[in-house]
């Protein structure tokens, strides 16, 4: 008794069992409320044994604590079982703690009395003692309820409510037998048995269990139940890419609610539908071609022309790499960059029936090269030198327009990664991200209004109170209409006619002719030394972007332009998404043909169409790409200082 009271004394009060000691948790929603990612401590309101079906706690009990209707808190039975299994096997393989003694060593835990790792006797001789009081406060129900609604399950979440919500997407009380074994099965090792972590580990897991649950006489067989498990992995949609997605909203909670205290319940703008197509499309496009042409990462990202990211691929693995390549990677642009040079030259006065050079060009030891398969025919127009990804003209037009002209384009459609001061930023090496780049194309999609990419609808705490609610935004027109019918004209002539012919929908539209697209589509290809290849595209209701490289900068194969990976990707995605119900609207702006526009001086006068660009001024003959580098869709810029200096003495002069 003496012993009893000493190891007793400073025990905590069991009426504090029933408290909640977590901190606050963030569940991030789906469009339609699929759970795409937790976040902190989570739990559900408590959920009674007697709501779930028997074989729920069935399932804990076989695994667990066989006898636990039977004991008084400790089994001493169990105890000995345990004892003799282990010293046949001369190692621990088997525990003798009850469930009733393991929820008085949590409650120790939680209570701050010990650490995880704390083996000594008077934990140990405390634990039995708070399994007894236990025991006799509480009747067996109160306890496994107790039990069910506290215990770690993984992944930040405590009881089998949260548990279930966040493995399944469902309620525990409408677990299937295979997900209740899946759920038991985790008690062990959370991490190493995760069903989303671990799918392999979990599986062989969960039929320990059910074997556990037969030979306990709760189901007849094993066999009858393991089929569950094919149609749980049928129904449960795969979410492993959403997590790239959920990371960035999390990321942008405190953003727009600042320090928060409570559980918060977050609606985005996710669209599970849109995002197996990316997962698919994905996966598609780099097991046929990522070794082919030495690339090891791909990214999309897909929003409406107004903003709304339904998709994202951040990677090729989560639990590789949590990087993500949308959001974070700041790589060059090259040719996609391109749009933002001919828009500048646009509102300088050109037209896209503007003629230009394309003859190669040279300052000093400089010697510029496009695309290896181009042939140079002398004179060209500004949509054709688009639609072929023509350097030597995007350069003569950068020339003309001036580099602060075009880095205020850029960041008027979106881009706001620092811009490049000088000449060097008609070549696409100001380093940006894959989800500005793709904001700022969006612009051309919503009809020249402006776009800000966002994930998130709404922000609620558990009790239904709004703690934010995204509201219509006044989109500022920040392209002439004229203008964006005469660039997405020529972004549609890339894709028809172009470097992004790889692009084209496959829609399988009877009685049309080879090549011709009942849907519109515009976009472009970029590339950069063949260590970055993009491809951003959009028709009149979604937008997306695709980039493909190594996470190292080692270069791909040779030529391994946008137009391969990233375009072919995107046919794939978008496809499928866009052929069975085509958009209504037009991606051209009603107003003149944009056959019929003409060059206008700065105060709104029409030039005469045979002043090619530069409005009657020679264009210097200028060369971007250092000796012996090789340049595709644009040029290298692995010297790019001393080229700097070229650029802008060309300008001078």
């Amino acid at each position: 008794m003496i012993g009893i009271l000493w190891f007793s004394y400073d025990l905590p009060d069991v009426n504090h069992l029933q408290a909640s000691v977590r901190k606050p948790g963030v569940t991030v929603q789906a469009q339609d409320g699929t759970i795409i990612g937790t976040y902190g401590d989570l739990y559900e309101d408590m959920v009674k044994i007697s709501e779930l079906p028997p074989y729920v706690p069935q399932a804990f009990m076989a695994i667990e604590d066989r006898r636990f209707y039977s004991h008084f808190g400790v089994d001493l039975i169990g105890l000995v079982r345990a004892a003799y299994t282990n010293y046949k096997a001369n190692r621990v393989v088997q525990g003798g703690s009850t469930l009733t003694q393991q929820l008085a060593k949590n409650f120790l835990f939680t209570q701050g009395m010990y650490d995880i790792q704390d083996r000594s006797l008077r934990r140990k001789v405390q634990e039995a003692i708070m399994a007894l009081w236990l025991e006799w406060k509480f009747t067996k129900e109160q306890i496994f309820t107790i039990y069910l609604n506290r215990v770690y399950f993984g992944a930040g979440t405590y009881g089998i409510e949260a548990a279930s919500r966040k493995y399944f997407n469902k309620s525990a009380r409408q677990l299937t037998v295979y997900e209740a074994a899946v759920i038991a099965g985790l008690l062990k090792a959370p991490s190493r048995y995760s069903p989303t972590n671990s799918p392999k580990k979990a599986r062989e897991r969960a039929t320990i269990v059910l074997h556990q649950m037969a030979d306990a006489g709760y189901i007849k067989s094993v066999g009858e139940y393991l089929h569950q498990q094919d149609q749980m992995q049928q129904d449960q949609i795969n979410l492993q890419g959403s997590r790239f997605f959920a990371d960035w909203v999390y990321e942008n909670i405190p953003g727009l609610i600042g320090a928060y205290d409570q559980d918060l319940i977050v609606l985005t703008t996710f669209d599970p539908r849109i995002q197996k197509h990316a997962e698919d499309a994905t996966k598609e496009t780099m097991e046929k071609l990522a070794k082919e042409y030495k690339t090891t990462e791909i990214s999309l990202v897909a929003m409406t022309p107004q903003g709304a990211v339904k998709a994202m691929i951040g990677g090729m693995n989560y639990n590789k790499s949590q990087y993500n390549r949308v959001t974070q990677a700041l790589r060059q642009p090259g040719s996609a960059f391109k749009p933002f040079v001919y828009l500048a030259g646009l509102e300088a006065g050109m037209s896209p029936d503007t003629i230009f050079s394309d003859d190669p060009v040279s300052i000093g030891k400089w010697a510029p090269k496009n695309f290896r398969k181009y042939q140079s025919i002398g004179e060209i127009t500004m949509r054709q030198a688009l639609t072929k990804s023509v350097n030597t003209v995007t350069v003569r037009i950068a020339l003309e327009v001036g580099a602060k002209k075009i880095g205020g384009v850029a960041q008027r459609l979106g881009i706001t990664s620092d811009m490049i001061p000088d000449m060097s930023i008609s070549l696409g090496t100001t380093e940006v991200t894959l989800l500005e780049l793709v904001s700022a194309y969006a612009t051309f999609a919503n009809q020249g209004k402006s776009v800000w990419a966002y994930g998130i609808s709404e922000i609620r705490n558990r009790d239904g109170d709004i703690l934010y609610q995204r509201e219509n935004v006044t989109e500022d027109q920040v392209i002439d209409p004229k203008h964006v019918r005469q660039m997405n004209d020529m972004l549609m002539n890339v894709i028809n006619h172009g470097t992004g012919r790889a692009a084209r929908l496959k829609c399988g539209s009877p009685g049309k002719t080879e090549g011709a697209l009942p849907i519109q589509v515009a976009g472009k290809t970029g590339s950069n030394a063949d260590k970055d290849a993009w491809f951003i595209g959009f028709t009149q209701e979604l937008v997306a972007g695709i980039w493909t490289g190594n996470d190292n900068n080692a270069p791909m194969i040779k030529n391994s332009t946008g137009g391969r990976i990233p375009a072919q990707t995107f046919s794939a995605f978008m496809s499928p998404i866009t052929c069975d119900n085509p958009p209504a609207g037009s991606l051209l702006p009603a107003g003149d043909s944009t056959d019929s526009f003409a060059p206008y001086d700065e105060q709104g006068e029409p030039l005469a169409e045979s002043i090619v660009a530069g409005k009657g001024k020679s264009v210097p003959d200028v060369a971007y790409a250092p000796p012996g580098s090789s340049v595709f869709d644009e040029p290298a810029s692995d010297d790019r200082a001393a080229f700097d200096n070229l650029l802008d003495q060309a300008a001078q002069d």
